[in-house]
């Protein structure tokens, strides 16, 4: 199969933000209504629920016609149920169906998202709007909505999305994601107004996908980090920080309060070019906080610090487009660039 790309996102509830620009004139006012795309989605969980052992083959066709290489990646990525032409093909499917027909998954997702429509497809028509602004060459996906066992939010795959709607229940449903043992905080991300945010993560993550061939270290981290929040910022305008960077409110302000704490902790302890990968990944990796600071302190701290000199970047260099900024991999010249100093 081809490469894919399989991400696992969510956001918290957010009350109160304060939005940050993309553009280097700190103005987000991009006028995008003359721009004209057409948002394709396809339900895959209507059509798998439909299923029946003794309709196998006609539905196995009409899978394999309709939903094409997401029908794939479903069988060997995202169930790893294995090939739809293995001769057990039939009976781990119709398992699979039955088993989360007995817990009232097909209604629990037809209730939550009978206004997907209407609801979730102009939030993401208008980022695919701004995508289509920054790169009017790129082409523009079509949605799969999915049922992923509470396992994924968004898969990407050379046009196409697919969106785990089951990641998407908000707390109503926590019963269903303790059983499978995600954590408080992750559990609090999985609600509707992360979706289009976790749509647009996975597309610049799969168009600019880390580069560590060349050594990997605390630096280069920070700065990709921080070029794929500026990327959000593009794209979503009008979403609150905190879902773009997946915080509560509280810890956006922490983020905030204690950027320079932050910047002077890490140059304290020499780990700005730190190749150690434990020292990178607390920094950079989800958690509910960072651990080299308090237990109310902002996860992802360094990548918070790579997002500010991003922007500084970019405001020292207004010619610099944001596809400049996505396919630039010398971190080296956007740290020297931003002139950054908080």
């Amino acid at each position: 199969m081809q490469k894919i790309k399989i991400l696992i996102f969510s956001a918290f509830i957010i009350l109160s933000i304060t939005l940050t620009s993309c553009k280097n004139d700190n103005n987000f006012d991009i006028d995008v209504s003359d721009i004209k795309i057409k948002i394709n989605v396809k339900h895959f969980e209507k059509d798998l629920f439909k299923f029946k052992l003794d309709s196998a083959d006609f539905y196995i066709n009409l899978y394999k016609k309709k939903y094409g290489e997401f029908f794939k990646l479903f069988n060997y990525q995202i169930t790893e149920i294995g090939p739809c032409d293995n001769k057990n093909y039939p009976e781990n499917l119709d398992m699979f169906v039955r088993y989360w027909k007995t817990e009232n998954i097909p209604h629990i997702l037809d209730s939550a998202f009978a206004d997907f429509d209407t609801e979730q497809i102009p939030q993401i028509e208008n980022a695919f709007k701004h995508y289509k602004y920054y790169f009017p060459e790129d082409t523009i996906p079509d949605i799969y909505t999915f049922f992923s066992s509470f396992g994924y939010s968004v898969v990407t795959l050379d046009g196409i999305v697919g969106l785990g709607l089951d990641k998407y229940l908000g707390k109503k449903f926590y019963y269903l994601y303790d059983r499978v043992g995600w954590s408080k905080y992750q559990k609090r991300r999985m609600i509707k107004p992360m979706i289009t945010t976790d749509i647009m993560r996975a597309v610049a993550v799969a168009d600019y996908p880390y580069n560590d061939e060349n050594g990997d270290n605390m630096l280069k981290k920070i700065i990709y980090e921080g070029k794929i929040q500026y990327f959000l910022n593009c794209m979503l305008p009008d979403v609150p920080d905190t879902l773009k960077w997946r915080y509560t409110a509280r810890q956006l302000a922490w983020a905030e309060k204690y950027e320079n704490k932050i910047w002077s902790y890490i140059a304290a302890q020499k780990l700005l070019y730190s190749v150690d990968r434990t020292e990178i990944r607390k920094f950079t990796g989800d958690g509910p906080y960072t651990s080299a600071f308090t237990d109310v302190s902002a996860p992802r701290a360094g990548s918070f610090i790579g997002y500010k000199i991003v922007e500084k970047y970019m405001k020292n260099n207004p010619d610099v487009s944001l596809k400049d900024l996505m396919e630039e991999q010398d971190e080296r010249k956007i740290l020297a660039g931003a002139k950054y100093n908080p």
